[in-house]
């Protein structure tokens, strides 16, 4: 009988134990807590799910790093990209207003020297358009013979004020002047490829 009962109250105990555990209880001076095997492997369990979650992570991470990396390097790509296409831009600009500055002046003294009556002519050695300025001539001419004469209107110190003139007044041929003269002495007027609007 005290066997049955030091059993029974084993047997109370244990199942009392077993239901309350975790216990915490003291060992050879130090806290302890006493889990059932089931708990254990429950908490087991979690760690290790937490464990492949952190794993989960930590490969999203370096995977995300890596997209991050591959797309700095497509920026700096692209980057660099913009910023020869900026330097071909501003360079074409600038030849752009080199080109355009060139072209006004060369429109402003076509259009100069021929209000002003010049003789342009060739130079060979210096590789450039001359032009004899006549302004203080005037052509006549003669339309049996087809032949052209200068006329001075002033001296050369009277120049500027011819310019000036035949900017206040503008004067030129009628159209179709050249059809007086005769066939043969006509002369040949060549008529410049753009307009000049001033």
């Amino acid at each position: 009988m005290k066997i049955t009962l030091t059993l029974l109250f084993t047997l109370i105990s244990f199942l009392n134990l077993s239901q309350n555990y975790p216990v915490q209880t003291i060992l050879k001076g130090d806290s302890v807590v006493i889990l059932t095997v089931q708990q254990y492997r429950d908490i087991e369990l979690l760690l290790d799910n937490q464990r492949n979650r952190a794993n989960d992570y930590k490969n999203d991470i370096a995977e995300q790093n890596k997209k991050i990396d591959s797309l700095n390097l497509v920026i700096n790509d692209r980057n660099n990209y913009i910023d020869s296409l900026n330097t071909s831009l501003i360079t074409n600009l600038s030849n752009y207003d080199s080109l355009q500055i060139r072209n006004n002046t060369i429109e402003n003294w076509l259009y100069n020297a021929s209000i002003d009556n010049t003789y342009l002519y060739y130079s060979y050695r210096d590789s450039t358009i001359m032009s004899i300025d006549l302004s203080s001539y005037m052509f006549i001419g003669n339309k049996r013979s087809g032949n052209f004469t200068l006329a001075r209107r002033g001296t050369f110190y009277e120049d500027l004020e011819w310019k000036k003139y035949n900017r206040e007044y503008p004067q030129e041929p009628e159209l179709g002047w050249e059809l007086y003269y005769r066939e043969k002495w006509r002369p040949v007027v060549i008529k410049f490829p753009y307009k000049i609007r001033k």
